[in-house]
């Protein structure tokens, strides 16, 4: 294997990330510094993406969670000279106002009756002509940190320490739908949570712990705690109302009146000032607009912020309620209803993205990763408002920002939308079959078979599918029962033929060349159980060559990539599927290559993809006998030009075919 390469890789990207993190935390200034920072923020994007990407084999979860824990807190810690953000300035102040025994929603905070209390603080405040829209929790909260300490540095502390709670969370949910470690990266090290909570200390991180706190004891089905945690999470930012309705139809049960308790306790603190709390919310939501993307569209259509806004909290109603209805998954649902949050409000900070990041690590988006990247062009208003005075972000970074993003949706969209009707059937995962097409494989078959008896869940069936090898393959000596067929060559025409045999619930597709943990059943397994809507997937493959190791480690982590954001997967890295769904969806493709690319396709219409760990070894024998980069080229070229050819009904793949294995 090439486990050195893997580290080398890996060190290099621990050590950009940190400088980069580094480099970010010497900002003085936002006005001045935000130049430097818009591309230090993409680096800490791209550099935290390499860390997933070429992630070691720790051996042990345990080894995989302290390395991500404290790459976390040391780029957390390199965030501590980071200028907090001017919201800060109300929490503290707002604080101030509850412990002298005043309600901040009583005026506004530039009402001449507060002037006693004004201080630094105050002078510090954005929009002091706007009420409050923070809800009581999170002003008492605000007041406990103030019996502290009057200042920043407990704010920046506290919401650091409580985003790395809501990392860990992240990684029990992970273990939890038997999903890798790794992928915990992508919120640990993102820089929406490095300097948006470290960093700047936007309270979000407190809302976003309750919140999957609360979504962790629904998985459970601990619903009591769940509405309970639910209730506080809106009393910290009231946009979890947009998640009960999915909640509730998924559990429909009396225990939702358990959220009232939270919801009345800290209120009664405010009691006779409440209503402005509304008040201050439409304000804010209505009068206001700053990076919005599908808002900003209806205010050019109608002139009108206000009726923009309706516009654009009729559509979230509508995608809340299908998404109730229709989804079964609470974090899916819970991931589109926020999203939709996000494409529609008028005002989008950067730091808002963190009420999708959670929902990223399970299910991956490449348009999502590359709107996370080019948030930072958000700091192009800080740029110009250090220069000019003007707080105002240029359309031209509007359009950087928001035009990759929805040319990467869209796709998506449509095929997730098509998918909330798709039919809920619950496909059975407890039993699994292997499926390996052969030709010419003696040398290697024996090797896989072997990997394969030494399973700790024992295969219903192996089925041998060979294509007419000359080698005698058929001859191939195991010391347990498998069964061999011969089909017309091609690995699309094999792998059918070994499917219509098998009779178990899931399927595992393996090349001759490859070996397996004795682990890899059980995990497969586990993850169907614990996630219904994922269908299949890939186990993630690593080379046993190491005469060309970069060039390896580099392959197996843009196949990890692919395979992960976008859900195309290739045979090598052991793709596998829930039988009676393929079924469902038109069956395994008897085509002669790139049958591992339209098994994809096909699996993305019904169901989700998930990516394991790389448990499965696989010989590099074909890229140590051919030129690399020339064979990762034509790859490339036959992928592009088959998913050209397929979208005007055609099938190159005989001819492919023929070019592939000249």
């Amino acid at each position: 294997m090439n486990q050195d390469f893997r580290l080398s890789a890996f060190g290099v990207s621990v050590f950009l990330f940190l400088l980069f993190c580094f480099w970010a935390g010497l900002t003085q200034s936002l006005a001045s510094d935000s130049d430097t920072l818009i591309p230090l923020y993409m680096g800490m994007t791209l550099a935290s993406l390499a860390l997933w990407g070429f992630f070691p084999n720790m051996g042990k979860t345990k080894n995989s969670f302290l390395l991500i824990f404290t790459l976390a807190i040391l780029a957390r810690l390199l965030m501590a000279g980071f200028p907090a953000s001017d919201d800060v300035n109300r929490y503290l102040w707002e604080g101030k106002l509850i412990l002298k025994g005043e309600s901040p929603y009583a005026k506004t905070a530039d009402s001449e009756e507060w002037q006693p209390f004004r201080d630094q603080f105050w002078d510090g405040m954005n929009h002091k002509d706007k009420q409050t829209a923070y809800p009581p929790l999170a002003l008492l909260v605000f007041a406990g940190l103030n019996l502290i300490s009057y200042q920043l540095w407990v704010y920046k502390l506290f919401f650091g320490v409580i985003d790395l709670g809501t990392l860990l969370l992240v990684i029990i949910l992970l273990q939890y739908r038997k999903q890798p470690v790794r992928n915990s990266i992508l919120y640990a090290l993102s820089p929406i949570t490095v300097i948006g909570f470290s960093g700047e200390a936007h309270f979000d991180s407190l809302y976003l712990f309750i919140l999957l706190a609360a979504l962790l004891f629904f998985e459970k089905e601990k619903l009591i705690v769940g509405w309970l945690l639910l209730g506080l999470s809106i009393q910290i930012k009231i946009i979890s109302v947009l998640i009960i309705p999915l909640l509730l139809w998924k559990h429909k049960n009396w225990k939702i009146l358990w959220m009232i308790v939270p919801l009345v306790g800290p209120s009664l603190f405010f009691w006779n000032d409440l209503q402005n709390l509304l008040l201050g919310i439409f304000h804010w939501g209505s009068t206001m607009s700053h990076n919005g993307s599908i808002n900003h569209i209806f205010i050019d259509l109608f002139g009108n912020r206000e009726a923009a806004s309706k516009l654009s909290l009729a559509i979230l109603g509508v995608v809340t309620a299908i998404t109730a209805l229709k989804s079964t998954d609470i974090l899916k649902g819970s991931f589109i209803i926020f999203g939709a949050l996000i494409l529609l409000s008028p005002t989008i900070h950067y730091w808002y993205l963190s009420w999708v990041l959670p929902f990223i690590v399970f299910f991956p988006s490449l348009a999502w990763m590359a709107l996370v990247m080019l948030s930072a062009f958000y700091f192009s208003a800080w740029v110009r408002f250090g220069n000019s005075g003007n707080w105002y972000q240029p359309i031209g970074y509007l359009w950087l920002q928001w035009i990759p993003f929805y040319i990467l949706w869209a796709p998506g969209f449509f095929r997730g939308f098509r998918k909330l009707f798709w039919p809920i059937k619950d496909y059975r995962a407890d039993t699994i079959s292997v499926v390996i097409p052969t030709l010419n494989e003696l040398a290697n078959l024996s090797a896989c078979l072997r990997s394969l008896q030494s399973s700790e869940i024992q295969f219903k069936e192996v089925v041998v599918v060979d294509g007419g090898s000359t080698d005698g393959t058929e001859s191939v000596e195991t010391d347990f029962s498998i069964t061999f067929l011969t089909a017309k060559k091609g690995r699309g025409n094999q792998i059918a033929e070994g499917g219509r045999h098998c009779t178990s619930d899931v399927i595992l597709v393996l090349h001759a060349d490859a070996v397996v943990n004795p682990g890899l059943a059980g995990s497969i397994l586990d993850c169907l159980y614990r996630n219904p809507r994922v269908i299949g997937g890939a186990v993630g493959q690593r080379f046993s060559g190491t005469s060309k190791g970069a060039i390896l480690v580099l392959i197996e982590m843009l196949n990890d990539f692919r395979a992960k954001f976008h859900g195309n997967s290739f045979g090598d890295q052991g793709q596998f599927f829930r039988r009676e769904a393929l079924t469902a969806l038109g069956g395994f493709p008897e085509i002669p290559l790139m049958e591992d690319v339209e098994l994809s396709n096909r699996l993305k219409k019904g169901g989700d993809l998930v990516l394991l760990d790389g448990s499965l070894i696989c010989s590099a024998r074909r890229w140590e006998n051919e030129k690399s980069l020339a064979r990762i080229f034509q790859v490339l070229s036959l992928v592009l030009r088959y998913q050209f050819h397929r979208a005007f009904g055609r099938d190159p793949t005989k001819q492919f075919f023929r070019e592939y294995y000249n």
